[in-house]
């Protein structure tokens, strides 16, 4: 992906928990500089972790600035097809990341992981676009 496109990235919990943990300079630049966007997925993984009602609110609040990406009802026959052409390639993964990659390839988004089932996935929906920085 060219920088500055404004191609929307849909980020998954790990790299958000990574910046967390690790604040660099190269991802405070990605967060501020590209549109990066959660759904209600990784929201409630992130709140899921908190240490106390102040970390509660304190993660609600800073969740709010990112884009946010909607389930609606339709999404669900997606995950599902996409569930079962994994499976029948012999792929199983989370379902949370059926979830994202339905998401991304719906609308067209860059997902953003650390997490290898999406280059696993990958081998088989090779329309889903992974942001590498």
């Amino acid at each position: 992906m060219e920088r500055g496109k404004q191609t929307m990235i849909l980020v998954d919990t790990n790299i958000i928990i990574d910046f967390w943990r690790n604040p660099s300079e190269a991802l405070r630049r990605i967060f501020s500089e590209e549109r990066v966007a959660i759904c209600g997925i990784s929201k409630a993984e992130l709140m899921r972790g908190a240490k106390s009602e102040a970390n509660l609110l304190a993660i609600s609040e800073t969740l709010s600035d990112f884009e946010y990406i909607s389930l609606d009802e339709s999404i669900w026959n997606e995950v599902g097809k996409l569930g079962y052409r994994l499976r029948k390639n012999g792929i199983t993964v989370p379902f949370q990341d059926v979830v994202l990659c339905a998401l991304a390839l719906r609308y067209n988004l860059l997902l953003w992981s650390k997490d290898s089932h999406f280059a696993l996935i990958k081998t088989v929906i090779e329309d889903l676009r992974l942001f590498n920085p």
